[in-house]
């Protein structure tokens, strides 16, 4: 299944990198990010694995809780041929605010 990147994904995995890496440690962030990066591999491999979300817009859009991070949610849009990876975030925020 092909993957598409939306810039806004590649700035929350900077972003949250940064803060783990100041907040933690080097090798938190490191671990995070490849963690990250196993979960859209594992969402690439069975797209049915997260919950849709209909509290969020696009219509479509699901999230996925990050198997060792289970505080941080990727969120992607699974069409026919084809995951748009949106955003990975903190559960805690606001979520809804940050796809309007």
């Amino acid at each position: 299944m092909k993957l598409v990147y939306r810039p806004q994904f590649w700035l929350d995995l900077e972003a949250g990198i940064a803060y783990l890496k100041k907040k933690a440690s080097v090798e938190v962030a490191i671990q995070w990010h490849e963690e990250v990066m196993a979960s859209v591999g594992r969402v690439q491999k069975q797209p049915d694995l997260g919950r849709v979300r209909h509290d969020l817009r696009p219509a479509g859009v699901r999230s996925f809780v990050i198997k060792r991070y289970p505080r941080y949610l990727l969120f992607y849009v699974w069409q026919r041929d084809a995951i748009e990876i949106l955003r990975i975030k903190h559960g805690m925020m606001d979520v809804p605010k940050l796809f309007r």
